[in-house]
């Protein structure tokens, strides 16, 4: 029996950084209104005017993914009307969509962060409680090489996609705030290393002499990752409960937990709104 394939799309985020870079930036009245008022993962993109979601459904459908679940903000009326367009249900009939709003604690403005974004998903979903899945970032656009790599692992195996810095294209100064990490000789994570320093990339370098960065694509297993998102702790400036923190957690107690696939491609980012325009999407 074919394992089904579940994917996660991360797309609750309040998007700080894009709105406060909006008012620098040439861009259409409109393209800046939906910015500053929705979703970036919304946001028309190129000469077809489709956002990043629509490109993330596309390589889902390439895939072969039946399920994709996507956490969105509490208030997720613009998510729902997307999914439920014309567009969507014609050209994406092979997928099965479910909206999960990542509730915000009481006594907090923003999201409790991805970490809590997960744990959330597992607890709205028995089926993603129970089995595995590929979650990602929905800022980012990952090939259908990559998610198709972590469908074919064995059910139960955990991993991430280590790619290779020098194939990402992108201003050195933003690569180096990069996540690199730590693999030993078996493919197997050790650390990951948020805002490394020149020293820490150095010692990195894999047998090939890559250094390899985490662009946050996960290919989890919910009852092995569950206690670990549970207990995840706040990070000490943004006080958020971040996925890779809860990743390094069970790689700490359960040392072959986490397999790296190395690859070495681009990967699309949509991070701040001086990448709406520049965002490079002639591959997709």
């Amino acid at each position: 029996m074919t394992k089904p394939r579940y994917l996660v799309i991360m797309a609750g985020g309040a998007s700080s950084r894009m709105k406060k870079s909006l008012s620098s930036v040439n861009l259409s009245k409109e393209t800046k209104s939906i910015a500053k008022h929705s979703h970036k993962s919304l946001i028309p993109l190129g000469e077809q005017n489709r956002p990043l979601l629509y490109y993330h459904f596309r390589r889902a459908q390439e895939a072969k993914v039946q399920e994709v679940f996507i956490i969105t903000p509490e208030e997720n009326e613009a998510f729902s009307s997307f999914i439920s367009s014309p567009l969507i249900q014609e050209e994406f009939k092979a997928l099965a969509f479910h909206l999960i709003p990542q509730s915000i604690p009481r006594g907090r403005e923003k999201p409790l962060g991805t970490a809590d974004a997960v744990l959330q998903a597992l607890n709205k979903s028995k089926k993603l409680s129970n089995a595995s899945f590929v979650v990602m970032n929905g800022d980012n656009i990952y090939s259908k090489q990559a998610l198709e790599a972590m469908y074919a692992l064995p059910e139960y195996q955990q991993a991430l996609i280590g790619y290779d810095r020098e194939g990402l294209r992108f201003p050195q100064e933003r690569i180096q705030k990069f996540a690199v990490l730590e693999i030993n000789e078996q493919q197997l994570l050790r650390k990951i290393i948020e805002k490394p320093t020149a020293a820490q990339v150095d010692q990195v370098k894999d047998a090939h002499e890559k250094v390899r960065v985490s662009m946050n694509i996960f290919k989890l297993h919910g009852p092995a990752i569950r206690p670990f998102l549970e207990h995840c702790p706040l990070h000490p400036i943004r006080e958020e409960q971040e996925l890779p923190v809860a990743i390094q957690r069970c790689v700490q107690e359960k040392a072959a937990s986490f397999l790296v696939l190395p690859r070495s491609e681009h990967v699309p980012d949509l991070t701040s709104a001086e990448d709406i325009n520049g965002l490079e999407l002639e591959q997709f």
